[in-house]
């Protein structure tokens, strides 16, 4: 947006109630200069013709260079000419003349295309959202996910300004007269501590801003106080406004009161479809292995998949192009290495984290026969072929084992893992076409185990996807693509040392999902941008597989057998649109609504916060895709001076077709299981706000959220209105990091939130000597309110800031306080006479029940030492 002045507000004003402009009086102005600043030009005009020249050099650039050639011409016919060689508005007011951005750009001649990559002058590691701006104006645009830009100029000369947080800023002269490609590389500021000027425009850095998609880096994960010595993705997501962590010892999160498994994880593209380890205390997403995180909570783009409440898109580092590096974490728990280093110098590089739990040595003495351990291996590798093709490799492998093993060798228990890959092809077709073909596969599974025997159960998809991004114009951006994926779903294979038919038997089943996406931008005017974006989804059912049909009472009415090919399927639309209004140079107006749908879903009647055990179950001929109607308004504003930003945003989602289950429904080994499913809808509503100051010695965030969740399923509740498992009304969290030098820093996170809804019984009666307990309301209880506060102390270890060798010592304590966080009640029975009671009880009373309470960390110191080089 234009700054104005006072002034030159006043002298507008003036404009609208003058009759006429004023000319010379001599009417006569010669120029006949080539390669001239604007600033000597209007110098040479306001001489001979006696007027004063008015304008913001932030967005008018004084040292623009162009030529002009004018003899014994009016000031109004030079004017003119200059108005379409540096692209403004003269207005002529008295002896003033006014200078503004022209609100309809000039194109006379063919408009060009300016495009490159942006990357880390250190690493060659592309940045992802890296500005390229046109000095003098407001023009600018922001790299994508793989570093690349492209911007629309019409020939001339141009001061391009390049920038990211973080980086020193680049100021490069350019002769625009053909389509060129321009490479950049940016070096790393040097910041001994965070209250560096970044020196990007306020403008670009509010455009790249989004409150209903929040960031979350790398960096500031790792600077949040540590569980175990390890920073886990979850719980930096918590702190975010709208989200919601489930317990203690969980991976599971909410987001603006959805299900849990309306959430998804991709890395690179390839989902992660369980990203915890040790049932959830741990996280499986490294931080050092991550470049970006983006938090997509409303107004998802329409190429990242279907999911009615979050996408969560994290983009891997590359690795470095020029030098070898190695770092690693140590301490009691666990211990992590990587290692990235030149492939091909300049042109590839590859990337390998390892990481190991280390407590055996907790357990070993007392129970030797114990094997209870996790790991994670993450690899990239990628490789510049040349300026118009890069290809890259991704994959993850993770696993769980929890069990023992006996005197004869012998294993048994559970072990679980995630595995995910992506091959990915970027080409430059053309200065304005980016295309990124990606094939990629997410895997999950889980497998309980005794000798031969062992239960299996577990979900896979293949996928392969081409996008491409056409930059049409400064005004227009398209993206466009086809994405086809298989899916395969293997609720359980049981294999035991008997002929006997102990557990039914549960046959696999097969989808597949074809799409295709729209999503444009488009800049309606100075202050308003349209985004608009379209998914067509077939989502079909594949055979062979034998299924059953259900009478309106939930009793199997018929048994159907198909083969292979299609035997059902779904056509759906997921239209998506937002308005974005740009107030001022400071503050930003967001209004969002879209439709979104799921094909996919966790069946699962148990309020555990472990992770292990999940059955997927498809949409098919009993269970009706979800779909969600989200209706958002966000609001942007940034504080220059104490350089702080707050936001705000308001949203509503109706779903339906949300899954619930009978009283006492069985999940796993049902192949019945589509009977035990009950269908309604679900109402959230809610209001987020976050306060963050970026810079200073004392930094980091605040952030509130008010918001209700609220399901009706006519076969369940009476019918009635009843509040969902996650229904959180109240969320608090702070996060504080002060440095008390170059080399110390203390980092103090608190939060509290409303304790999750669950269903508690409102009486007991006796039958047949057993004690029965009498359900009323549907989650007609709530557990206690959650309460955290971490804390951590960092010291750099290295003389130096800048030493080639660097490493740090972390001291934190996860949950300092010691505060009891109940993850779970249980109402426990009087024991029989002789029988040792299980809790304290009243024996005084007849029939009397007990609630026991269940709660996991109350206090975790954690010592951590991490080096790089």
């Amino acid at each position: 947006m234009r700054k104005r002045g006072p002034l030159i507000i006043i002298l507008q004003f003036i404009a609208l109630v003058s009759f006429a402009q004023a000319e010379t009086s001599s009417g006569e102005i010669t120029v006949n200069e080539n390669d001239i600043t604007l600033e000597a030009v209007l110098d040479m005009i306001s001489e001979q013709a006696g007027v004063n020249f008015s304008y913001n050099p932030q967005y008018i650039d004084p040292q623009q260079r162009l030529s002009l050639s004018v003899k014994k011409a009016s000031l109004s016919r030079v004017l003119s000419i200059l108005e379409k060689k540096v692209n403004a508005e003269f207005k002529v007011i008295d002896d003033f003349v006014i200078i503004n951005l022209s609100e309809n750009p000039v194109t006379d001649g063919t408009p060009l295309t300016l495009s490159g990559f942006i990357s880390d002058e250190s690493t060659g590691e592309v940045l992802i959202g890296a500005t390229v701006g046109v000095s003098g104006t407001s023009r600018g645009v922001f790299t994508n996910a793989f570093g690349f830009y492209s911007i629309q100029l019409k020939p001339g000369k141009y001061t391009l300004s390049y920038s990211y947080i973080g980086y020193e800023n680049k100021e490069v002269a350019v002769d625009l007269s053909k389509n060129e490609q321009q490479d950049m590389t940016l070096g790393a500021l040097p910041i001994d501590l965070p209250d560096v000027t970044i020196g990007i425009p306020l403008r670009n850095l509010l455009d790249k801003k989004e409150p209903s998609a929040p960031e979350m880096s790398p960096e500031a994960l790792q600077s949040m106080p540590e569980f175990a010595g390890e920073s886990g993705l979850v719980k930096g997501l918590q702190s975010l406004p709208g989200v919601s962590m489930h317990s203690d010892g969980s991976a599971f999160f909410y987001v603006r009161g959805g299900e849990r498994d309306q959430n998804v994880v991709i890395i690179d593209d390839a989902p992660i479809y369980n990203p915890s380890h040790l049932f959830g205390f741990y996280s499986l997403i490294i931080p050092d292995f991550t470049k970006s995180i983006t938090v997509y909570k409303s107004d998802m783009p329409a190429d990242l998949g279907d999911r009615l409440s979050s996408i969560v898109s994290i983009r891997t580092k590359d690795g470095n192009i020029n030098k070898f590096g190695f770092s690693g974490a140590i301490n009691p728990i666990m211990y992590r290495f990587s290692v990235d280093a030149p492939f091909v110098k300049k042109r590839g590089s590859i990337f390998v984290s390892f990481r190991r739990s280390n407590y055996e040595w907790l357990y070993k003495r007392s129970q030797p026969e114990s094997r209870v351990f996790f790991y994670d291996l993450n690899f990239k590798w990628n490789h510049k072929i040349n300026d118009k093709n890069r290809i890259y490799f991704t994959t993850i492998i993770a696993g769980d084992n929890f069990g023992s093993r006996g005197d004869n060798g012998a294993e048994s228990g559970i072990k679980w893992g995630n595995s995910a890959a992506t091959f990915r092809w970027n080409h430059i077709f053309g200065p304005k076409l980016f295309s990124n073909t990606t094939i990629y596969t997410g895997n999950y599974a889980y497998r309980i185990f005794s000798t031969q025997d062992f239960w299996l159960s577990g979900l896979s998809t293949l996928s392969l996807k081409s996008d491409f991004t056409h930059y049409t114009s400064s005004q227009i951006t398209s993206k466009f693509g086809i994405e086809a994926q298989a899916y395969f779903i293997n609720p359980s294979e049981i294999s035991l040392d008997t002929d006997l038919p102990i557990f039914p038997d549960i046959k696999p089943n097969y989808s597949r999902k074809l799409t295709l996406y729209y999503q444009g931008t488009f800049g309606l005017s100075e202050k308003l941008t349209l985004n608009a974006g379209l998914r067509v989804i077939n989502w079909a059912n594949t055979g062979p597989v034998t299924y059953f049909d259900f009478d309106e009472n939930f009793e199997v009415s018929d048994t159907l057998s198909v083969g292979n090919g299609v035997y059902h399927n779904y056509l759906r639309a997921a239209p998506r649109l937002s308005l974005q209004y740009e107030i001022n140079d400071y503050s930003r107006l967001k209004l969002n609504v879209g439709l979104y749908q799921q094909y996919l879903q966790v069946a699962s009647n148990s309020g555990s916060p472990f992770t292990s055990m999940e059955v997927w179950v498809p949409a098919g001929p009993n269970i009706k895709p979800q779909s969600a109607l989200h209706l958002g308004l966000s609001y942007l504003n940034y504080f220059e001076r104490p350089n702080m930003e707050f936001s705000a945003s308001a949203y509503y989602k109706h779903s339906e077709n949300q899954i619930d289950y009978k009283p006492h429904a069985e999940t796993l080994l049902n192949p019945l299981l589509d009977g035990d499913l009950r269908f309604g809808t679900l109402r959230s509503y809610g209001l987020e706000m976050m306060l963050k100051k970026n810079t200073g010695k004392l930094n980091g965030w605040i952030s509130y959220t008010l918001s209700r969740a609220i399901k009706n399923t006519p076969d369940l509740n009476n019918g009635e209105d009843y509040l969902a498992f996650q229904d959180r009304p109240h969320e608090l969290s702070l996060l504080l990091n002060y440095h008390f030098g170059p080399k110390v820093r203390f980092t103090g996170y608190w939060t509290i939130f409303s304790g999750a809804r669950f269903s508690s019984p409102t009486g007991f009666f006796n039958f047949n000597d057993q004690t029965i307990p009498i359900y009323g309301e549907k989650n007609n209880d709530r557990l206690p309110a959650y309460s955290r506060f971490d804390l951590s102390f960092n010291f750099i270890l290295n003389k130096k800031l800048d030493s080639k060798f660097q490493h740090d010592l972390t001291f934190s304590i996860y949950n300092a306080t010691a505060h009891k966080n109940i993850v779970k009640l249980n109402f426990n029975k009087i024991p029989v006479e002789g029988d040792r009671p299980i809790v304290p009880i009243n024996r005084l009373a007849i029939n009397t029940l007990i609630a026991s309470q269940t709660d996991f960390i109350r206090f975790f110191p954690s010592l951590t030492y991490k080096f790089k080089l």
